[in-house]
């Protein structure tokens, strides 16, 4: 997460690119000729991890944001960051709060990649190494002085014994689903009975960094040479498909699952670790590939927006992310570009490893490095 020398977040006017915020919004700027590679369309912000004089930020090595999830009615995003210590946050973005709570701690030298939100609203997480559940109930907070004694993190007593590469919950059953990272073990957890019951053991799936709940009572994932599987809950059913997930041919078996948003209307949008981006209907296994938004591999996040546009994250780790967009009605995939804001500072960020859609439609992008921010995508008007 340290990444190379960019960590240290040049000041880009330091630099002698004296770059008005005006020319990057307008896109005038000397580099409009196929050379800026940041975001011009729509609008980004910025929020630190913390409230500097009334609340201690979140500390750098403890910040790289790697999950992210809207709350109950959408009104707070949630967060949890990995390094030397992984953190629980939420945001409030409305304008009597504006600031970012750090609620706890819930690891040591770890890494949470997976938040979750049930039907009732309580926010669970998955923190590796050893994959640990914990459980929060967000009520009653106010305020950046906020200090609950009934809002504490709560840590079930269930485990995987191993890292979980990936987990999706259920909200109508209160049932969560994930993959073991070694044994490649599909699971299933009883968050009421506090139970965990070993479904079986799938080749290749533990490399895998998503599962897709679609909603209707089934799970999707990857397994070898990209294959898709179908978990149906009730009938305890299980299929590898007929199915891969788009690849550049003869790469299949190094190409998986890497993220997964499933629509109200069963539609699965998903990204793979070589980068290709594509569309999945869970009811009649209709699979569309739209290509490679970047040149480099892995889709990070995906999250459809309010807009009908399903927004995401695409670059590999150490590397430059950029935001994409595609428009499923048209098939038009967009590089956005990457996130740079120049208030409350001048900064760029490299490494995106999760996204929220807010209330308003505003992408919530989390940047995953030694020092980071909860970076703000506001998508242009119409």
């Amino acid at each position: 997460m340290e990444g190379d020398g960019r960590a240290m977040k040049k000041d880009l006017n330091n630099e002698g690119y004296h770059l008005k915020e005006s020319e990057i919004m307008a896109g005038t700027s000397d580099f409009r000729d196929g050379a800026f590679a940041f975001i011009t369309e729509g609008t980004v912000a910025l929020r630190e991890l913390g409230n500097y004089g009334v609340a201690n930020p979140i500390p750098d090595g403890e910040s790289a944001i790697t999950a992210l999830v809207a709350g109950p009615g959408l009104k707070k995003i949630y967060g949890a960051t990995s390094g030397l210590k992984s953190h629980l946050f939420y945001y409030d973005p409305s304008p009597a709060a504006e600031h970012v709570v750090d609620i706890g701690i819930v690891g040591e030298n770890s890494e949470c990649r997976s938040l979750m939100r049930d039907g009732d609203g309580r926010i669970y997480g998955v923190v590796n190494p050893g994959g640990r559940l914990f459980r929060y109930a967000p009520q009653g907070e106010f305020s950046v002085l906020w200090r609950s004694q009934t809002n504490e993190i709560e840590f079930l007593e269930i485990s995987a014994g191993e890292d979980i590469a990936a987990a999706v919950l259920d909200p109508g059953t209160a049932r969560i689903f994930g993959l073991t990272r070694h044994s490649s073990v599909l699971f299933e957890m009883d968050i009421e009975k506090q139970g965990l019951t070993r479904i079986r053991e799938i080749e290749k799936a533990g490399n895998s960094n998503a599962l897709a709940f679609d909603g209707r009572g089934a799970v999707f994932g990857s397994s070898r040479n990209g294959h898709f599987f179908r978990w149906e809950i009730s009938s305890r059913s299980f299929e590898i498909l007929d199915l891969q997930l788009p690849s550049p041919k003869g790469m299949e078996f190094l190409n998986y699952l890497d993220s997964a948003a499933v629509t109200p209307d069963g539609i699965l949008f998903g990204g793979t670790t070589l980068g290709t981006i594509f569309r999945l209907d869970a009811r009649d296994l209709g699979l569309v590939g739209y290509g490679r938004p970047l040149a480099d591999h892995r889709i990070r996040a995906v999250v459809p927006g309010k807009d009908g546009r399903i927004y995401g994250a695409a670059g590999s780790p150490g590397k430059n992310s950029h935001l994409f967009r595609l428009d499923p009605r048209t098939g038009e995939v967009k590089d956005l570009g990457i996130p740079m804001v120049h208030f409350p500072r001048n900064w760029i960020c490299y490494d995106i490893s999760a996204l929220a859609v807010g209330p308003n439609g505003e992408i919530y992008i989390g940047e995953s490095e030694r020092v980071s921010h909860l970076m703000i995508y506001y998508p242009p008007a119409g």
